[in-house]
């Protein structure tokens, strides 16, 4: 009689059992040292999307690199956001260069009382929303939802009816927050002042038309004081005064006035002018103009081929210009509501050592002057008025005099033709805020950072016609879930079998 030999090796499972314990164990340890690794020596991030949205420009890791000093990042968004995506991702490229930038995101709609909080520590208005606030400790810069956007509009589509949507074609936020860090760590003070005395559009005030307080705010995120000044009498301008807007003066500048305004230029300041449209004066600034090659008669302009509803002009050529170039790449259009004729003066006219003007923006071949009011109305007289590309704003630039001012450095002069265009209702338009932050940034010196472009937004829409869309419905709704249900059938069939 034979003995059956067993079937298993003795101490075959426990030997089998130790191989797969060592095997998850070396396991654990390379996936161990290859984290260690990527933590500590090899740390690697690329952006792999199509379009490169979060990979950060030089100058961005430049900035953040001279980062020494905790900057607190509050997101007030909703997460539901059409830009809370590009937000929130951009955002943790930069603290993933910048440990010093601590960023929080507040839903004020989930979290309405962490909100309520963010409000009351920024002093905020409680429908002050869509925000990204930069702060220092001793400074706070604040980004708005409406700056974040380029858009693509079709105007003469719009006006004739066959297309009325207005698409988000690009995200400006690495410019604007790369911007706000750089304010932030910028430690030259920067003090600004609105002029006033000659009936100037209020800072205060929330009119839509004439108010000026969302520009005001714009101007009090980028300066470190401003303040409000006159210039009449004995008050002369402090030399801590870098730059000085004149937003729409009703009543025009006495002669002392004028002198002082030339006498800080020359200096080496900083002045951004807005013609009043409303009414058709004289600045009493005349000749400081044309000592920096500007001219801006009581002229009006309209353009028969580029206008829309209250909007008289709107415009499309822009010169290359640190203040013009980015509208151009981004085929913006600026919205006029009645803008007069800024020009500069023929060579021929100017001293050697004159400053250097240039015409920034025009209407399209289409423009003409009006020089004449009918029943308040500008009207155009064939005897004096002509059809061309007219000019609605120009700058100059000279450097400054020696031993005057010293440390404002060279003199600029910006002159807009439409004192409206900075108005609370014209920043509906993303491109004439863009317009006012880059004239702010040139004569800030902060043009460097207008070099980082917006990244581009790409959308896709698909079209279905309603029999297509009934396809797509039932496929979705009747054969996908079909064909699960007959492929388990066929299992089990097999398998009964």
């Amino acid at each position: 009689m034979t003995r059956d030999l067993p079937s298993f090796v003795p101490g075959r499972p426990y030997r089998v059992a130790a191989s797969v314990a060592v095997g998850i164990l070396s396991l654990f340890v390379v996936v161990a040292l290859v984290n260690h690794l990527a933590v500590s020596r090899l740390h690697w991030r690329a952006d792999v999307s199509e379009l490169r949205g979060f990979e950060l420009s030089p100058l961005t890791r430049q900035v953040l690199a001279g980062m020494t000093n905790d900057v607190r990042v509050t997101v007030l968004f909703p997460r539901d956001s059409d830009l809370y995506g590009n937000i929130a991702g951009l955002l943790r490229e930069y603290g993933e260069v910048q440990p010093h930038l601590r960023v929080r995101t507040v839903d004020y709609e989930a979290e309405p009382a962490t909100a309520l909080l963010v409000r009351a520590g920024y002093k905020l208005r409680p429908e002050d929303a869509n925000l990204v606030l930069f702060d220092s400790g001793s400074q706070v810069v604040r980004v708005a939802e409406t700056e974040l956007s380029t858009f693509d509009a079709n105007l003469a589509e719009m006006a004739k009816g066959s297309r009325r949507e207005i698409r988000r074609s690009g995200f400006k936020g690495e410019q604007l927050f790369t911007s706000a860090l750089a304010n932030l760590a910028n430690t030259n003070t920067l003090n600004a002042a609105f002029v006033v005395g000659h009936d100037e559009h209020r800072t205060d005030s929330d009119d839509p038309l004439v108010g000026h307080s969302l520009f005001a705010r714009l101007l009090e995120s980028k300066a470190t004081v401003v303040t409000q000044r006159r210039v009449d009498g004995t008050n002369e301008i402090p030399a801590d005064v870098q730059l000085l807007v004149i937003a729409g003066p009703a009543q025009p500048f006495l002669p002392v006035e004028a002198e002082r305004i030339g006498r800080f230029l020359a200096g080496g300041g900083r002045v951004l002018l807005t013609v009043n449209s409303t009414f058709p004066t004289r600045t009493g600034l005349e000749d400081v103009l044309r000592d920096w090659g500007i001219v801006a008669p009581p002229v009006y302009v309209s353009d028969t081929n580029n206008t829309m509803g209250s909007f008289t002009v709107i415009a499309t050529n822009f010169a290359s210009h640190p203040v013009t170039l980015p509208l151009a790449r981004n085929d913006s259009r600026l919205f006029f509501q009645r803008p007069r004729l800024v020009g500069t003066l023929p060579p021929e006219m100017m001293p050697a050592d004159a400053p250097k003007a240039q015409i920034l923006v025009s209407t399209g071949p289409g423009g003409m002057t009006k020089s004449e009011l009918r029943s308040g109305t500008p009207s155009f007289n064939p005897a004096i008025d002509r059809m061309f590309e007219v000019p609605l704003v120009a700058a100059a630039e000279r450097g400054g005099v020696a031993g005057v001012a010293a440390g404002r450095g060279n003199g600029r002069l910006v002159v807009v033709g439409d004192s409206m265009l900075f108005g609370n209702s014209a920043f509906n338009s993303p491109a004439n805020v863009d317009f006012a932050e880059l004239s702010l940034a040139w004569l800030m010196d902060r043009t460097q950072l207008l070099a980082i472009g917006p990244k581009p937004i790409r959308e896709y829409q698909l079209f279905l016609t309603p029999r297509q869309n009934r396809t797509v419905k039932w496929t979705l709704l009747g054969l996908l879930p079909g064909s699960v249900l007959a492929l388990g059938f066929l299992v089990w069939f097999r398998r009964r079998s």
